[in-house]
């Protein structure tokens, strides 16, 4: 059975939930005074068509309690961090790297476009497209689009870190819905001037099939703390800078353009796109802490993702990840960003070891077919590497044709 999704708003009129019958329950996503608190989950068995208003309230003061006295205590005594003024607020260029999937970015330029945020801009970078509908679609829309022929996730990346107009550069997917305060809380976090980057809460849109949840509930989603967190990179241990996973994520992850000056740009054998498949985020999230720069994670610069609905796409998913991770660790040792001795014990006792085998053992709730696939993407990690590697240099002595980029549109208060 499925599980219906839907944000709450506490310090606001709670209403019943309908059209309940095919759920068997609902799971909530609280916020206080916009700040997402945590999740309340509404058993619905058996199977009723409304959930009263009186039963989610009290659900939710049950299993959120300690949080919403926290809130409110720290309302009264003046100790919630408040949003950044307007006038305060950085210019952001924000950014969707996308190939082939129009109909899924229509939905994400929807959600940037309806953001109220003072001053940004919004760039499509469409990567080695196969046809001409996700130009046609930008080219009705106040956003600027931008073509990189050479196919690669990271490829994109970079050209959108040329492209950017502004010093603060926001990634997101085509599957991601951000949330209306997504802006407002990068600029938060990057208020303080030793932040070089930031990622959030990445929430699931749905529920609605086995796969779905079996990623959120089971295999633990993307990133899922619901409080804020500074990362020190002079101050994390060597394992706690290879388990990068932990401290941003593609879909939702924001930077300085500084640091790219300081660090360099995004791995291009890393990620989809090329037989890597993934780990360009968390390479770039690894690199810039072990450089002792610090990184911040906000819940309340958060997206919704749209996950994968079928098992054989999140076996695939989870197939990618395992290989990407291990051409992340593979990428660390090239860069010799710590030292080989600990990436290799890393990758035998806490990766290998911790994370996978001993899944294997005891998966818990996640099917083990699901841990077997993310076991052979990592074994074939190592291969993926080098025809990736090879890849990206044949690419790399290929002069870049024209680039095709459309022209800037006039939308209200100027051009963007």
């Amino acid at each position: 059975m499925a599980i219906k999704v839907m944000e709450i708003e506490f310090t606001e009129q709670i209403n019943p939930i309908r059209q309940l019958e095919q759920y068997e329950a609902v799971r909530i996503l609280v916020r206080y005074r916009g700040r997402p608190l945590g999740w309340a989950s509404v058993s619905n068995n058996p199977w009723e068509q409304t959930i009263s208003a009186a039963r989610v309230r009290q659900t939710i003061v049950d299993q959120l309690g300690k949080e919403l006295v926290r809130s409110t205590l720290g309302e009264q005594f003046g100790v919630v961090s408040e949003a950044v003024a307007d006038r305060h607020l950085p210019s952001i260029s924000v950014v969707i790297c996308t190939r082939d999937r129009t109909d899924l970015l229509k939905g994400a330029l929807e959600s940037l476009l309806a953001l109220d945020y003072p001053e940004r801009e919004i760039i499509v970078i469409d990567n080695a497209p196969s046809n001409s509908r996700t130009a046609e679609l930008v080219a009705r829309l106040p956003v600027r689009y931008v073509r990189e022929e050479r196919p690669g996730l990271n490829w994109a990346r970079n050209r959108a870190i040329a492209e950017a107009s502004h010093q603060i550069i926001a990634f997101t997917d085509d599957d991601m819905r951000p949330d209306r305060g997504w802006l407002q809380g990068i600029a938060s976090a990057f208020a303080d001037p030793k932040i070089m980057a930031v990622s959030g809460l990445v929430a699931p849109a749905e529920l609605e099939t086995e796969a779905q949840i079996q990623f959120e509930l089971c295999y633990a989603g993307m990133l899922q703390y619901l409080h804020s967190l500074k990362f020190d990179g002079s101050k994390l241990s060597t394992r706690e800078l290879l388990w990068a996973s932990k401290y941003g994520v593609g879909a939702n992850m924001a930077f300085r353009r500084q640091v790219f000056e300081a660090v360099g740009n995004f791995d291009v054998a890393l990620d989809v796109g090329t037989a890597t498949r993934g780990g360009g985020d968390i390479e770039m999230f690894h690199r810039i802490l072990a450089k002792g720069y610090s990184t911040f994670y906000e819940p309340r610069a958060f997206v919704w993702h749209l996950h994968r609905r079928s098992d054989k796409a999140l076996s695939k998913q989870l197939q990618d990840n395992g290989r990407g991770f291990g051409a992340y660790l593979l990428t660390c040792d090239r860069n010799g960003t710590v030292p080989r001795w600990e990436i290799l014990k890393f990758a035998m006792f806490q990766w290998l070891g911790w994370w996978l085998v001993r899944r294997l053992g005891a998966p818990g709730f996640l099917p083990r077919k699901l841990v077997v696939s993310e076991l052979l993407g990592a074994l074939d990690s190592p291969f993926a590497y080098r025809k990736a590697q090879l890849q990206a240099q044949q690419l790399a002595e290929i002069e870049p044709e024209e680039q095709l980029q459309s022209e800037p549109q006039e939308v209200a208060g100027g051009v963007r």
